[in-house]
């Protein structure tokens, strides 16, 4: 699909040893016949296996798979890693929409056998044998199955008429050497299968096309696809189904799986390429109208796949190999025996990366039928690096934008019209070790997080593997390839063989490889330091002692190459430098180093290792080759700077940088003054068991508070952010923890003369867990300054339903002062209602009007109905119910289905509640109420703004509302979360 543990080298044979037996395996030959129900989205069908004990085992039962069943109900394997990768389409689906597989009757050699389900999948069985099967004997299974098709949630499945057909039959597991490897179905994580023949026929209405594996044997069949090639016809939409049924048959060798693909709309395209030896393989491309236009150079795509995965590694060793579009919901496309099913691609690049891909599969999945739940990165990581290889040998010079967009106008605007294709593998890889989120690349599958089963099985082992072929050189590297293909084709080897197989086929020590960046996260970091005439000190800024490359350059060329063993800390590695004009780490090298900007270095000048600057607006990527800066006009507004004016100056986003930084210096056309706001920080990542990342940081912000010149507040702030390491990396689990000094003009002081004036030591402990289903966050507050101390407790909980993610929050809040002293400022007591900005005294948010009020005589009654919240989170202002001792509030928000609309509810209580009055004049006193409440609604547009209603309200919350507003609209407040659009805390989110 497109998206480890290397063991000891135990023999130099072609064996291996585990738990005391030889290699062996079984062989597994299939006949099936299935009958497509396209009204009830149904299989019948009858299977008769023959399953040969090659194994030194006497087996008294047998596992057999039952895949269909993971679409059966919630508590299957699958739909527990679907809620734990974040998506609830399956969790909510339909019961219609739901699958599964019934009516067997097993029977081993015509003799009724019991079988019982697994203890804990419903996709797997065992089939209890009614005489032991021994070594070398055969048995014949037989049953009859009927399968629901599920809806379209992974790789099995319709959407509408239109049938992806794949794990669909009762399958039996894999006995080897480590004995049964019985697996449930899971969306992350692939297949293991035993090799053997099948012969399958398909029964469905006549004008169905179907791409199958393996060969056409119906003759009309065959002919009539031939017709389909010059027939052009336009057909948008399902045609009715012909009233005919037809039966045809495929077989094949030599595979260890069988899927079809089945569409009335289908054109068909048919193509053939010749490999080494003359062999002739005939090839298809199946595609609806939708993608007609991108799918045109299919055949091109396959043909050209074929062609360089056999000069490679080994000639394809089947007659036919199709393409197919569908419905796919399983990342981009996926592969089968001799054909792949691709879904939605943007470009063309995209669908021929998508094409070739798969057809590689065939490769690294199919002959080579590696454990791929327990090796994920023998097939997906080498199949990687293979289209890699493909997309720079067919296209030197591709660049990253291609992938993406067919509009180079764009790509320049956005600054990633220069970076060639690799950067793809290199940026993703980085998203993960730069974060010190990454894993090594020899975990079964079920380990990586979601992320990492992209980022690192296939990316970063895509990198990993061409830097071996670079070191080795190519034409060694495929030959030790070509070596292990045919050696262990229709075989199941392991990493042990692959290992075995580059031990001998080269003597160059591989240690750096197979322990080190297939076994761990330690991070390659090699660094050039100082330069001489006749040499360069290299330094081993990381953990992995890798062989080097060093590239002189003259006038943009090369003038030499060498590569030197790796070492650990620094050597000086002999290289003449007389005539060139820089010395480069790696050069035109596609490898996994964590960074690369110490890779250069000038061999003349006062600076000879700045790279050149790249100045431009967008500065999303990162360039290795470059000190990037991002630099855009930034416009803004408050009642008080009213417009400003100027420009956002950045350190690029992706990836994680070492030293980020964001500064906003402003102008105020208002009142004429200096506006804006920065912040630069440093990450650190160290190797610690408890740590993941550390953060120093400072950030300070100035904003205008009055119209005068002069009149605005200052913040800065330094802080340190603790990320604690998950021990699993699939969960879902964050815990933080932060520590920050703040110094302000405090708000009770913005009249006096000093810049800083009131500094707030404060730390929060947070631990969040992202579930999909039941989000929720523990967040612990202590607050400090010369006045006073307190400390909150905040929990956040959600509660996802079919209809929404966000379906329902409940927050609880409670939060009391520890100490008080004598100049305490009422700013600073707890407040019931959300935060208007005269409450924000640490200036942590921004506002439009911070401190306007809605009985000013200015009446900025807008201005002054927005809010944050925190504190007691109640939306009705009441600015009189406060509390210098201690608060509690309960709050619950609910959403409207299929609206932007929620129904909120608040209550709360505090010191005084009900024994306190507030004078609002000599005439009108209010007494509090023992408990305030709210409810109301709430209309979200995009999480950006949330406008808020109260409807119906506590009496003494009414009483304030009527004595402080004019009306009724006055009570509506609004917040505005502008972090919503900032792509840095965007980013800070997601890692």
């Amino acid at each position: 699909m497109k998206l480890h543990v290397l063991f000891l080298f135990l023999l130099m044979t072609s064996f291996r040893v585990v738990s005391g037996q030889a290699y062996f395996q079984q062989e597994v030959n299939y006949t099936i016949s299935v009958t497509l129900n396209d009204t009830k989205h149904s299989l019948k069908g009858f299977e008769t296996i023959q399953y040969i004990n090659n194994s030194p085992v006497t087996l008294k039962y047998l596992y057999f798979h039952l895949w269909p069943n993971a679409y059966k109900d919630r508590s299957t394997a699958f739909a527990l890693q679907q809620i734990a990768s974040g998506s609830v389409g399956f969790y909510y689906a339909r019961e219609e929409d739901r699958g599964y597989i019934d009516s067997l009757e097993f029977r081993v050699d015509h003799k009724i056998i019991n079988w019982i389900p697994d203890d804990f999948h419903i996709d797997i069985c065992r089939l209890i044998l009614n005489d032991p099967l021994a070594p070398g004997d055969t048995i014949v299974i037989t049953t009859p199955f009927y399968v629901k098709i599920p809806g379209s949630f992974s790789r099995f499945g319709h959407v509408g008429q239109s049938y992806q057909i794949s794990q669909w039959y009762p399958k039996p597991a894999v006995y080897d050497q480590h004995g049964w490897n019985q697996m449930p179905y899971l969306e992350q994580g692939e297949f293991y299968s035993e090799f053997g023949s099948f012969d399958v026929s398909i029964t469905l209405p006549r004008n169905y096309v179907v791409g199958a594996t393996g060969n056409l044997e119906t003759i009309e069949e065959l002919d009539w696809l031939e017709r389909k090639t010059t027939d052009s016809t336009m057909v948008q939409n399902f045609p009715a189904s012909d009233k005919i049924l037809k039966t045809i048959r495929y077989t094949e060798k030599n595979i260890h799986d069988f899927a079809w693909f089945a569409d009335k709309r289908y054109r068909v395209s048919k193509g053939e390429v010749m490999l080494p030896g003359n062999q002739k393989v005939t090839t298809w491309a199946m595609y609806t109208d939708k993608q007609a236009g991108l799918w045109k150079n299919a055949i091109e795509y396959i043909n050209d796949a074929l062609k360089y995965y056999s000069r490679w590694y080994g000639n394809y060793p089947y007659s036919n190999c199709s393409a197919v579009y569908g419905s796919l919901q399983s990342g981009g496309a996926m592969e089968y025996p001799t054909i792949t099913v691709v879904g939605d691609a943007s470009t063309p690049t995209m669908l021929e990366e998508f094409i070739m891909h798969e057809v590689g599969h065939n490769w690294f999945y199919g002959i080579l039928g590696f454990n791929e739940r327990r090796y994920p990165y023998l097939d997906e990581g080498i199949n990687s690096f293979s289209e890699f290889r493909y997309l720079h040998t067919k296209y030197p010079g591709l660049k990253l934008y291609k992938m993406f967009l067919n509009n180079e106008s764009l790509a320049r605007k956005l600054n990633i019209h220069k970076q060639l294709h690799g950067y793809y593998y290199e940026y993703s890889f980085l998203l993960s070790a730069r974060n010190n989120l990454d894993q090594p690349l020899n975990l079964p599958s079920g380990d990586y997080s979601t992320m990492n089963y992209g980022l690192v099985v296939y990316d970063k082992a895509a990198l990993s593997f061409s830097y071996l072929m670079e070191y080795l050189g190519e034409e060694k590297f495929n030959q030790i390839m070509q070596q292990f293909y045919q050696k262990w084709q229709f075989k199941h080897p392991g990493p042990e063989e692959l290992e075995q197989a580059f031990r001998l086929g080269c003597k160059e020590d591989l240690t750096w490889f197979f322990n080190d960046l297939l076994a761990t996260t330690r991070k390659l970091d090699y660094a050039i330091t100082r330069t001489r005439p006749d040499g360069v000190l290299v330094k081993n800024a990381g953990a992995v002692a890798s062989p080097v490359l060093l590239t002189a350059v003259r006038n943009g060329s090369e003038d030499q190459s060498h590569w030197y063993p790796g070492f650990t800390g620094k050597q000086w590695l002999p290289l003449s430098l007389q005539s060139a004009d820089k010395v480069v780490l790696f050069d035109s090298i596609w490898l996994p180093e964590i960074r690369q900007k110490n890779n250069t270095r000038r061999t003349h000048g006062p600076v000879k290792w700045v790279e050149p600057v790249n100045i431009h607006p967008f500065q999303i990527l990162e360039n290795p080759e470059r000190t990037s800066i991002g630099i855009m006009p930034a416009l803004g507004w408050n009642n008080y700077n009213k417009t400003l004016v100027g420009f956002l100056l950045y350190s690029p986003v992706i990836p994680q940088q070492l030293l980020e930084y964001q500064f906003v210096p402003m102008f105020g056309l208002g009142n004429h003054d200096i506006a804006g706001m920065g912040r630069i920080s440093f990450n650190f990542y160290p190797g610690s068991s408890i740590f993941r990342a550390i953060q120093l940081s400072a950030d300070a912000r100035r904003f205008g508070y009055g119209i005068e010149n002069g009149a605005s507040y200052n913040k800065a702030r330094g802080e340190v952010l603790f990320t604690f390491r998950n021990a699993d990396a699939r969960s879902q689990a964050s815990k933080t923890l932060r520590f920050g000094l703040t110094g302000t003009s405090g708000v009770a002081t913005l009249h006096t003369d000093r810049l800083l004036d009131i500094y707030f030591l404060t730390m929060d402990a947070n631990y969040a867990n992202h579930n999909i289903l039941n989000p929720y966050r523990i967040n612990l507050n202590a607050e400090v300054n010369k006045d006073y101390s307190r400390s909150s407790l905040e929990l956040n909980y959600g509660h996802s339903m079919k209809y929404a993610r966000d379906a329902l929050h409940i927050r609880l809040f409670v939060s009391g002062f520890l100490s008080r002293g004598s100049n305490f400022s009422d700013v600073y007591a707890i407040q019931l209602s959300g935060s208007s900005g005269i409450h924000d005294y640490r200036y942590e948010h921004l506002f439009l009007g911070r401190f306007e009020d809605i009985q000013d005589e200015n009446r900025q009654i807008l201005l002054s109905q927005q809010f944050v919240m925190q504190e007691g989170g109640f939306v009705s202002n009441n600015p009189f119910a406060v509390s210098d001792s201690w608060l509690a509030t309960v709050g619950a928000t609910l959403r409207v289905p299929k609206t932007p609309l929620y129904v909120f509810a608040n209550a709360g209580t505090y010191s005084g509640a009900g024994s306190t009055t507030w004078n609002i004049s000599e005439d009108d006193i209010i007494y509090s109420e023992n408990m305030a409440y709210e409810i109301g609604a709430m209309v979200n547009l995009g999480n950006l703004i949330k406008i808020y209603f109260p409807l119906l309200t506590s009496g003494d919350i009414s009483r304030v509302n009527e004595s402080l507003t004019g009306n009724y609209w006055q009570t509506i407040r609004y917040i505005i979360d502008f972090n919503v659009i900032n792509p840095f805390k965007l980013k800070n989110r997601i890692f």
